[in-house]
């Protein structure tokens, strides 16, 4: 017997998933405040150096920057000559034009206000930008005039800060003016808040010539800056939008109210976006809520309040708002916003009727912020995800866990990793688990190719063996997760249409090439398909398992389900892929691509004799989808869509298939940006993960209130019926590619609401 090469990693996983863990701990700590980054740095640091030092390099910090107008522009201070007022100790003048502003240690200094640099461009030049950083710490704040002059005797002002109040943060401070002709630029100190005898302190200015649309750009965004007051504001905002972490957002389009006013079944989650900004920034932002009780006397504990600030990722080059992070505080830079995503998890025993609460929002040195909420918990009960008709299948990948973390794949390190993540997809009334029965079903067209979950070996003397260790480790942990309507098994009929095994004579892996039709498929698949079939039985899981094909065309096709019919008839097939008419009492799940749409009467057929009949979205199309950078509201409209033509559910590639560092950059040589996976490591939902279930569970109070009010049969009740259908009628692939998904699931939102009245 070949030795398990799994033990041999147990120890070494455990040591790596503990620096893992450990790394992104600190990560939230380290993202806070420099003094708390000096202070943890070396218990970082001496972790990794003691007993850890042939663990790989820890996942980065995130997030990414946002590209500013400015960036790619020609800084032309950059090294120019400078003089100065005396400098103090060795804070010299070429500070101020040496490239970094990232640092307020390293500054010009130069002590007895008033003071004064100058920036010698050498030359006449064009300016009609200037960045400025004066140092900043302990709210200091400075006053202090630029100009500009041609010749050094005439100088004209750039910009007047001689009434500033504002402390100086590390975001600096714009300057945007009518295009000026300049050799010189003089910065002149007039107050220091701190003192007047502790001087004027620059760590960086910068100055451009920047073409009038990148100017407009910057305009915009620096004007809409300028108009917010000091502090910290917050309002709640709408689940429709990503908004942009550069811009305040838009306070009339917030409206007008603070308070967030939701109507829920009981059992619902119910979510909406608290959108907070700064101008100058701050510090240790936390998050709370009270518990929400009723006048009745029933209560919603704060435990079932979720807040999770929002974090960006890139798409396709573009900072988009989308993880909904774990950590329990944050630094808010100056100049930005950060959305919170606010939940609301009703219990399924609550008492009808208005529940209030608040959400409460401190941070160092601000005013906290209250935010109140009103939920209205209406009569009619959603059932728990467990029980969800809707088919969901969200294909996963646990070797892009494994990858990720840096753990042995099927290790107790790996399966702690796999637990909380696969009971984030339960709780959306995941049906499927993906299993994988032969070496890279699908290739290498993903960042972390699938390895087969059954280990096959070729015995000296011909005859096959199978293990099934793994197999049944994931289908056993996705049981205990709540995983366990399906298990589908990819793939006999892989894209290379070859596979891999173990040669048991040389001790090596073996390639072998297989075709549907041919004796060689016979050969490599009876044997499989017997001892698997035994297997299943054994465990009890034949009646649920499938072997699964992925976009498999029908020369291939109907040879293998001739074969699988034949050789094991008591599996079932599973297809994600053509919607011919013929293959609708072939495949037992059968899940057809969003475009051109299955015919709705067989859908109703197949699903009247518990066929699960479903839609897939993978690569496409643009729109509508479930991409990083898809308006949110796309995701949602995929339940209302699924229930208006009649399927049984959902198919989308994929769960968890990462991208190499997926909380930095979502984007893949391949495939859309976020195409692969729904959520992030840690696990960490997502604004398109939660928007989804939000669909599925409207998906489900649309089968609640059809079949009641199909039952009472009243004119009341046929009139709303009629309603809802007029409504869902207009869930369409063709108007969805025309029209925006959100004002439509908007109003069949409110729909829902008024008729869980009746």
């Amino acid at each position: 017997m070949l030795p398990k090469p799994r033990e041999a990693g147990r120890r070494r996983n455990r040591a790596f998933a503990l620096a893992d863990l450990l790394t992104q701990e600190l990560v939230d700590v380290l993202s806070h405040s420099r003094a708390r980054r000096v202070a943890l740095w070396p218990l970082l640091t001496g972790l990794l150096c003691s007993g850890l030092r042939a663990a790989p390099q820890i996942h980065s910090l995130y997030e990414p920057p946002d590209t500013s107008p400015l960036e790619g522009q020609m800084n032309l201070f950059l090294k120019a000559p400078v003089t100065a007022s005396p400098h103090w100790s060795d804070r010299a003048p070429t500070f101020a034009v040496d490239g970094s502003h990232d640092s307020a240690g390293a500054h010009w200094a130069a002590e007895n206000i008033p003071v004064w640099l100058t920036v010698d461009l050498q030359e006449t030049r064009n300016l009609n930008a200037i960045r400025l950083w004066t140092y900043w710490g302990n709210g200091r704040y400075y006053e202090y005039v630029v100009e500009g002059s041609g010749d050094g005797e005439e100088w004209s002002v750039l910009a007047d800060r001689r009434d500033n109040t504002t402390p100086a943060t590390s975001t600096g401070e714009l300057f945007i003016f009518e295009r000026a002709s300049c050799r010189y630029v003089r910065v002149t100190f007039t107050h220091n808040s701190v003192s007047n005898v502790a001087g004027g302190h620059i760590v960086e200015i910068e100055g451009y010539d920047v073409p009038e649309k990148r100017l407009a750009a910057l305009r915009v965004e620096h004007e809409a800056w300028a108009l917010v007051e000091p502090g910290l504001h917050g309002a709640f905002g709408s689940t429709d939008m990503r908004y942009p972490r550069n811009a305040p957002p838009e306070v009339d389009a917030l409206g007008a109210t603070k308070a967030w006013t939701p109507n829920a079944w009981r059992g619902e989650t119910v979510n909406t976006q608290l959108v907070l900004w700064t101008r100058n920034g701050a510090s240790q932002v936390r998050l709370s809520a009270t518990p929400l009780t009723c006048a009745e006397g029933g209560e919603i504990p704060a435990s079932r309040v979720g807040l999770r600030f929002v974090r960006y990722v890139l798409a396709d080059s573009r900072v988009v708002a989308d993880v909904l992070d774990t950590a329990s505080r944050l630094d808010l830079q100056p100049q930005s916003a950060r959305p919170v995503w606010v939940s609301i998890d009703v219990p399924g025993d609550a008492s009808p009727g208005v529940y209030e609460g608040s959400v409460s929002v401190p941070a160092r040195n601000c005013e906290p912020l209250g935010f109140p909420i009103r939920v209205r918990v209406q009569p009619r009960v959603l059932p728990s995800p467990s029980e969800w008709s809707f088919h969901l299948d969200l294909w996963q990948n646990p070797y892009a866990i494994a990858r990720y973390h840096r753990v042995e794949p099927w290790s107790d390190a790996h399966m702690a990793v796999l637990e909380p993540h696969l009971r984030l997809l339960a709780s959306a009334g995941q049906k499927c688990a993906t299993t994988t029965i032969l070496y890279q079903a699908w290739g290498t067209q993903t960042y972390d190719p699938y390895d087969s979950m059954v280990k096959w070996t070729r015995r000296t003397d011909g005859s096959w063996s199978f293990d099934y260790d793994d197999f049944d480790q994931y289908v056993e942990l996705c049981e205990k997760c709540g995983i366990t309507k399906s298990i589908n098994c990819y793939s006999m009929l892989p894209w290379t249409m070859r596979t891999r095994y173990l040669d048991e004579a040389t001790g090596e892996y073996a390639a072998m090439s297989f075709h549907p039709g041919k004796p060689s498929f016979e050969q490599v698949w009876g044997p499989f398909l017997k001892s698997f079939t035994a297997h299943l039985r054994e465990r009890g899981w034949l009646g649920k398992t499938h072997i699964a094909m992925d976009e498999r065309p029908p020369e291939l096709m109907t040879p293998a389900i001739d074969f699988l019919r034949r050789v094991a008839p008591e599996l079932k097939i599973a297809l994600a892929g053509s919607n011919s008419p013929e293959l609708k009492e072939k495949i037992d799940d059968w899940c057809v691509f969003i475009s051109p749409p299955l015919d709705p009467a067989i859908a109703r057929e197949r699903i009247a004799k518990g066929m699960p009949t479903t839609f897939y979205i993978c690569c496409g199309p643009g729109r509508p989808n479930t991409f990083t950078n898809s308006p949110p509201a796309e995701s949602a409209w995929m339940g209302y869509y699924a229930a208006a033509q009649g399927y049984s559910g959902l198919l989308r590639w994929a769960f968890d298939s990462y991208v190499q560092d997926p909380l930095l950059d979502t984007s893949y040589v391949r495939w859309p940006p976020g195409d692969c996976f729904l959520v992030y490591p840690g696990p960490r939902s997502s604004i398109r993960f939660e928007r989804l279930r939000e669909g599925i569970q409207a998906y489900e109070k649309i089968r609640v209130l059809r079949a009641d009010l199909k039952q009472r049969g009243t004119e009341e009740a046929k009139g709303a019926l009629e309603r809802l259908e007029a409504v869902l009628s207009r869930f369409s692939y063709g108007r969805v590619r025309k029209e925006p998904a959100a004002p439509l699931v908007n109003e069949a939102k409110a729909l829902l609401a008024e008729l869980s009245t009746l």
